[in-house]
């Protein structure tokens, strides 16, 4: 014998559409065991619930209907009864088509929990007898339950910053000693390594580099930011408009483009066939643990994406419509809100080397477990992120550890979360917000309405004290105050650090380029080193009496370097006096200024400033000097 047939509310709906000629049709939803946490299934008391907005848990539940038919008849379903009988059961598969076909009109009733928009079968009249049903069992262990209410103080003071603030007066006074704090000796001596030994690689044994002609390589570079020209050669032209006399007098222009051409970060030989970064892996890595070494703790970190622009061929390179920069290697930042970046991971593509996935959390939460895998100890930090790294397992797993995150997410991933849907958030007025509380894990889902409806949930930052905001009415015509949720405000106060960064590192960019794919990469770590060093400056004393702004910081070790390790090289011949023209007139008759005067000769002489033939010469000193060389050779 077949088991009974059992309905839901969903199989109910279901029979109802295919069976409209009915003139009114009641469905009575069974209520739950008393054991059960229903705060889900609550709604709006003022607003008729209708079948447009029943959430999982209301359509897999039993349910009994009302039929009014055309003719007056009413038939109503019994509770707690089966719908086949053992008599029916032996009947034929005839009797039952016509039998459900007759009874659809007339009779739905059902008392089962399980969800069945497989099998849409009508409903026969109720048997004699009746069977109990059977007490539904609690929900799993891992299905949410919901409350209407907000984070307790005891749960937000569960996030505190244990650690004592760091002694910023250790840190130097001296902005381009603190940019050294990043771009040290180490990273010095690793560069000029790599690349006297890719010059041998390619056949060229006689290059050498020391480092402090690397350090006017990277100041000529960070020049470039500030000073630019269409070309990069232009800067060596003897042009008054287009000469630079800081790079021309502190390296020659083909000692420089030999610097550029064998610059290398790794031994092409050990690479790592299953990192695309590995070429410059060495260097990241040393700039990450310098970064997080000098990292001023404080408790609001963001996390967020940031593109390096590149526009040639690559397999991490990556396009993101809608973005400032559309073409280039895409980083995942963990930074401060002023910009102060914690780590930073390049981003490899879907076929290269990922970070380790966690499982249940995707791709975003397992970016966000890895950013912060190095700070993670005695303090609890406050991450925000927005809606691509998102989920409710990431907040209950960030929970678990300690970290208090708020982040945008997804409504697709909000695991049926009681909150009015979106369709009615948007037609209330701005400002409106609802929210709910997950019981188990002790975190806040806010939805709230303002330009566009958006999802907020957070473990450390509640609802209340709502602020405010200020927005422009189009039918007031002026700016209104609206209601906001204090995690929404939280969220747009520390979100922006990876923003801000941006900002810093474009304003001044290395505009030098060339063909090699990881030059970009290269060109933004020595970028955001030197935003990295105004940021730490910002926090020490000197700072109060000279405030600098990131140009000054970035002219600051620019003039450094070339001032210290610059070494202007001979060009020609020398010119002003030698020792054969010491020789030839002396010092205290040359430069006495008495008697000098310009004298016309028949034989062409060689002037003594610039060696080029003349018919003129100074009749006191008796040597060859041309009229435009006459001032200069006798001014000391």
């Amino acid at each position: 014998m077949p088991p009974p047939r059992r309905y839901t509310v969903n199989d109910v709906l279901d029979i109802l559409e295919e069976n409209n000629t009915f003139q009114r049709a009641d469905v009575f939803i069974e209520p739950p065991p008393v054991d059960m946490l229903t705060d889900e299934d609550s709604g709006d008391e003022e607003e008729r619930p209708t079948v447009e907005n029943l959430n999982g848990r209301q359509l897999s539940a039993s349910a009994t209907a009302t039929i009014i038919l055309p003719d007056g008849r009413q038939t109503i379903g019994e509770e707690n009864q089966t719908i086949d009988t053992e008599e029916e059961a032996d009947a034929s598969e005839e009797d039952e088509e016509e039998d459900s076909e007759e009874e659809a009109e007339e009779s739905i009733a059902s008392t089962s929990s399980r969800p069945s928009r497989q099998r849409k079968r009508p409903a026969r009249a109720p048997a004699a007898k009746a069977k109990k049903r059977p007490k539904p069992s609690r929900p799993p262990a891992d299905k949410r339950t919901w409350k209407k209410a907000d984070l307790t103080s005891r749960q937000k003071s569960r996030f505190a910053l244990n650690s004592p603030p760091v002694n910023t007066d250790r840190l130097p006074q001296d902005p381009v000693k603190i940019f050294e704090m990043f771009f040290d000796d180490d990273v010095i001596d690793l560069i000029t390594t790599e690349s006297i030994a890719y010059a041998a690689f390619k056949g060229n044994h006689t290059f050498t580099v020391s480092a402090d002609e690397m350090r006017v390589f990277i100041a000529i570079l960070l020049l470039s930011g500030y000073s630019t020209v269409p070309r990069r050669r232009m800067r060596w032209s003897h042009d008054k408009d287009i000469h630079n006399i800081a790079a021309s007098e502190a390296m020659t222009r083909d000692r420089f483009e030999e610097i550029l051409r064998y610059l290398h970060l790794k031994d092409n030989t050990r690479l790592d066939p299953e990192d695309r970064m590995s070429k410059v892996r060495p260097l990241l890595s040393m700039i990450n643990e310098r970064c997080l070494n000098n990292f001023v703790k404080q408790q609001s970190l963001s996390i967020d994406e940031s593109m390096v622009p590149y526009y040639g061929r690559h397999g991490c390179r990556q396009f993101i419509r809608g973005k400032p920069i559309r073409f280039g290697y895409k980083f995942w930042i963990l930074a401060t809100p002023l910009g102060y970046v914690v780590q930073l991971e390049p981003y490899q593509g879907a076929k290269g080397k990922q970070v380790t996935e966690c499982p249940g959390l995707g791709m975003g939460g397992s970016v966000v477990i890895d950013l912060i895998a190095e700070i993670q100890g005695n303090d609890a930090y406050h991450l925000t992120f927005d809606n691509l790294f998102t989920s409710l397992k990431l907040v209950d797993h960030l929970t678990t550890k300690g970290i208090g995150c708020t982040g945008t997410v997804r409504s697709n991933r909000m695991e049926d979360c009681p909150l009015k849907s979106v369709k009615d958030m948007q037609k209330a007025n701005r400002g409106t917000y609802d929210y709910s509380k997950d019981d188990k894990t002790g975190f806040v889902a806010v939805r709230w309405n303002d330009n566009s409806v958006v999802n907020v949930v957070s473990n450390c930052v509640g609802i209340h004290p709502v602020q405010t905001a200020s927005r422009w009415s189009r039918s007031a015509h002026q700016r209104v105050q609206i209601g906001q949720p204090f995690l929404i405000s939280h969220y747009n106060k520390t979100m922006g650090g990876v923003d801000r960064m941006d900002q810093n590192v474009d304003t001044y960019r290395v505009t030098i380029r060339t063909k090699k794919w990881w030059w970009p990469i290269f060109a933004y770590n020595l970028d955001v080193c030197v935003q990295q060093a105004w940021l730490l400056y910002r926090h020490t004393d000197a700072a109060t009496n000279t405030p600098l702004d990131l140009l000054a910081v970035r002219r600051a070790i620019v003039k450094n370097y070339l001032a210290k390790a610059a070494q202007p090289p001979p060009v020609g011949r020398p010119h002003g006096h030698t020792p054969q023209l010491d020789r030839r007139v002396s010092r205290a008759v040359r430069f006495d200024g008495k008697n000098h005067v310009v004298q016309w000769i028949d034989k062409q002489i060689r002037c003594a400033l610039c060696h080029k033939k003349c018919r003129q010469k100074c009749r006191k000193c008796d040597v060859g000097v041309h009229v435009k060389c006459f001032e200069q050779f006798h001014t000391e």
